[in-house]
């Protein structure tokens, strides 16, 4: 009889409450930063750790999935464009920023920007198909990325 136990990490728990209560509480009291750019650079090095020892996706890459469609939905983007926008930026950008540019421990920065252009342009084009508004990148955003972007630096400096 082969059975598998599986052990749940409680620091995982932990962090998953965290994250939806932070974007519950940024959606409908005060304004916080999207963390897009941060998934993205998360997920990105998710990939590449399965790429090196072959393990597979576990819950960090499930509840970031999640994460994404959650803001979606929390911010009234389109369902499920920050899927397509993080499967244009990791087979468009991703490798060839990381490998191309040689920016060092800036590299999750970019990644951050990208991630948002990827966000608005997918936005935009759903938009536009769709005949509604588009949301326009204000200030508000502008703070976002850069937040996103010193955290990113922080959090990915030397492990992307």
């Amino acid at each position: 009889m082969n059975s598998r136990r599986i052990s749940i990490n409680g620091g995982y728990i932990f962090l998953a409450f965290f994250y939806i209560i932070y974007q519950i509480l940024g959606s409908v009291f005060i304004y916080t930063p999207l963390l897009y750019g941060i998934f993205f650079c998360y997920m990105f090095y998710l990939l590449e750790q399965n790429q090196k020892a072959f393990n597979k996706l576990d819950f960090r890459w499930y509840f970031s999935l999640f994460f994404l469609c959650f803001t979606d939905i929390t911010y009234n983007f389109f369902i499920f464009s920050s899927w397509f926008a993080f499967g244009l930026f990791y087979y468009v950008c991703a490798d060839w920023i990381k490998t191309s540019l040689k920016l060092g421990k800036f590299i999750p920065v970019v990644l951050v920007f990208c991630a948002y252009f990827f966000i608005f342009l997918l936005d935009f084009i759903f938009s536009y198909m769709n005949n509604q508004n588009f949301k326009i990148l204000n200030f508000g955003y502008l703070i976002s990325i850069a937040i996103e972007s010193f955290l990113a630096y922080i959090f990915f400096k030397g492990k992307i």
